[in-house]
């Protein structure tokens, strides 16, 4: 009787030893996978890295819709419904109006029936609850403008129909202009920067050009577009804008000329856009993607500053030289 006791405590030991064994080898294993992993770096993060501008943030940290976390169904519904301007204009109210008796707020772009089709489909992701009647509620926390959310829905068009990787607001490290980088992307190894504005033109003054050209001298990106969330014409504000802006680079002389690309598209130098989203985002950002790479031996990318009490001097980056302009 106390043989077979002692033999089976041997054996328990034994186990013991042997689990004792395994658990040392997966935590190896695991400790192996941590550091594999905190030394993975996003394809876009390198990039800046090695350019000596270190991502302190990302959009990952800000609040937009769809949550980190959310189902991969929801982000493609998400997805296929930011396609439509009409749905951006309505989701852009509904967080501005975020509870209401009725839907009157979100029907100034959209008809009374396509807001509370709208409303239907956010509801069956659980970002709003329609109550009785017409009344609604915007569910989410935290989101006071819509601009993340429209950052995100471009990272997400470069990812999924360019197959190319992408972030959305980041914070950099060690650059002069500050301020979040809206949207960065890697396409053929090349860098593209996206200045995404979910206002209006009319909300869009010259700081904010001042501050996209200031940028470009950090980054040095291959190509940067400037993409305002509109069907409104471009002429009529946003090019008078860099066009003064470019003016005050050079002290009021007109070296750098703005030209249309096709409809609202324009281009300085063939790597520095202008665009509106008539006709899709997704189709003009082809478009200058396209113009970019067929003129990229005739580029040149402004990369001087543009300081607001008048000439700030200019530079020119052509086929990897500094030039004047």
């Amino acid at each position: 009787m106390d043989g077979d006791i002692e033999g089976r405590i041997k054996g328990l030991e034994r186990e013991v030893d042997a689990l004792r064994a395994r658990v040392a080898g997966l935590c190896a294993v695991l400790e192996d996978l941590v550091g594999r992993v905190e030394r993975f770096r996003h394809p876009v993060e390198t990039v800046l890295k090695q350019r000596g501008f270190p991502v302190l943030s990302s959009g990952l940290d800000r609040r937009f819709l769809p949550f980190p976390g959310s189902s991969a169904r929801h982000g493609n519904e998400l997805y296929r419904l930011m396609r439509r301007y009409s749905f951006r204009l309505f989701l852009r109210d509904l967080i501005h109006f975020p509870e209401h008796h009725d839907i009157a707020p979100l029907t100034r772009y959209c008809s009374p029936g396509t807001a509370r089709m709208y409303l239907a489909r956010l509801e069956s992701m659980g970002y709003v609850a329609v109550g009785p009647g017409p009344s609604y509620r915007f569910l989410p926390k935290g989101i006071v403008s819509f601009g993340p959310t429209l950052e995100w829905y471009v990272s997400e068009v470069f990812q999924r129909e360019l197959l190319a990787p992408a972030l959305f607001n980041l914070r950099l490290e060690n650059t002069r202009s500050g301020g979040d980088y809206d949207v960065m992307a890697l396409l053929s190894g090349e860098l593209v920067y996206v200045e995404v504005k979910s206002s209006p033109p009319r909300g869009v003054e010259l700081p904010a050009v001042r501050a996209f050209l200031n940028r470009l001298g950090d980054l040095q990106p291959s190509m940067a577009i400037f993409l305002v969330d509109t069907e409104l014409r471009m002429l009529d504000k946003l090019v008078p804008l860099f066009d003064e802006s470019l003016r005050g680079l050079l002290g009021g002389e007109a070296t750098w000329s703005i030209q249309r690309v096709a409809g609202e598209i324009f281009q300085i130098g063939h790597t520095v856009f202008i665009m509106n989203s008539r006709k899709g985002i997704y189709s003009n950002l082809r478009a200058c993607i396209r113009h970019g790479f067929q003129h990229r031996d005739n580029a040149r990318m402004v990369v001087g500053s543009v300081e607001d009490g008048g000439a700030g001097g200019v530079r020119s980056r052509e086929l990897g030289k500094e030039s004047g302009p």
